[in-house]
């Protein structure tokens, strides 16, 4: 997925968002935006996000919330779908440039896209420190194709390593 669709993602989701987002109503090629990424599936895992983002160290990551959003299942993989009054635990990743969002865009497929979102950075005791404005990956594909269930990354890191010593031995 290329700069100009992630842009188109954002442009266009800013103008759906309720709230008054002006961060997205600049040119992107004349001034490149780093954003804060939320994240509630695999890429909370920071081998993951580092394979992914190609780099010996993953950016700064911290525990967040987004609300009116609610997780269904892709297979084995989370999904958020909007839902008032709902919310998602997950992790918000520090400032990441342009390029680096087109290689998560790549990562999570076609199947998500990118749009703008309120991120509450979380304290050791749940409560607020404070909201920032940042993008996080909602399901595009056909709603029939989600299943209700959660996401455990404890489980789905298992699973990986179950995967990679059958093809060690296979």
């Amino acid at each position: 997925m290329s700069n100009i669709m992630i842009r188109k993602f954002l442009e266009d989701d800013a103008i759906e968002y309720d709230a008054p987002i002006t961060s997205h109503e600049t040119d992107f090629d004349e001034y490149p935006r780093e954003e804060y990424c939320f994240f509630y599936g695999t890429l909370q895992d920071l081998d993951r996000l580092s394979l992914v983002l190609g780099t010996a160290n993953p950016p700064p990551m911290r525990r967040a919330r987004v609300t009116g959003y609610e997780i269904k299942l892709w297979g084995p993989y989370p999904a958020t779908v909007d839902k008032k009054l709902s919310s998602v635990n997950g992790m918000v990743c520090g400032l990441l440039s342009p390029i680096q969002l087109d290689l998560l865009a790549a990562y999570e497929t076609e199947e998500y896209k990118l749009r703008s979102c309120l991120i509450d950075i979380l304290n050791d005791d749940d409560s607020v420190e404070r909201t920032i404005e940042g993008v996080i990956f909602t399901w595009a594909g056909q709603p029939e194709e989600l299943r209700e269930g959660t996401f455990d990354l404890k489980q789905w890191k298992k699973d990986q390593e179950l995967r990679e010593l059958e093809l060690e031995f296979a």
